[in-house]
């Protein structure tokens, strides 16, 4: 089985965790400062579909994934079958971690397993990462910035 993580850098946000996951699972306000998911529609909760909206680079897909693990207000999980699980499973963490109580850290991976990883990492690998760092830098802006 292929198997690849592809990670944002962790970025410091000058914002107490529980306004950082405020705006993390605000979904109805993603157009408003994410451009990496501009829009993500679903209501927070296990089991949830999850319909978005993301840019890679030029590519625009709109994956559905499933929420599978909410631990507010330090973890967002969800999850994607592409075909058959032995084609392509990713599974997207979004982790806070409380710094005191007027700061945090955000990071987020995508876990990529099944056949066809190695494809989507030479493919989207550096978009999706770019991607991720953008959403962490503009999550920083938007939670510090309330």
């Amino acid at each position: 089985m292929f198997r690849h993580a592809i990670r944002s850098d962790a970025v410091d946000i000058e914002a107490p965790i529980e306004r950082a996951w405020e705006v993390l699972t605000d979904f109805e306000r993603y157009g408003e400062w994410n451009p990496f998911t501009t829009r993500v529609d679903a209501n927070l909760e296990i089991g949830a579909s999850v319909s978005l909206h993301v840019v890679y680079g030029p590519f625009r897909l709109r994956p559905t994934a499933r929420i599978e693990i909410i631990e507010p207000p330090t973890l967002l999980v969800w999850g994607v079958t592409m075909g058959a699980s032995w084609l392509l499973t990713a599974r997207r963490e979004q982790r806070l971690e409380s710094l005191d109580e007027s700061r945090c850290r955000y990071r987020t991976t995508d876990s990529l397993n099944g056949v066809l990883t190695p494809v989507i990492v030479l493919l989207y690998g550096r978009a999706i990462r770019r991607g991720f760092n953008a959403m962490a830098v503009a999550l920083k802006a938007r939670a510090s910035g309330y």
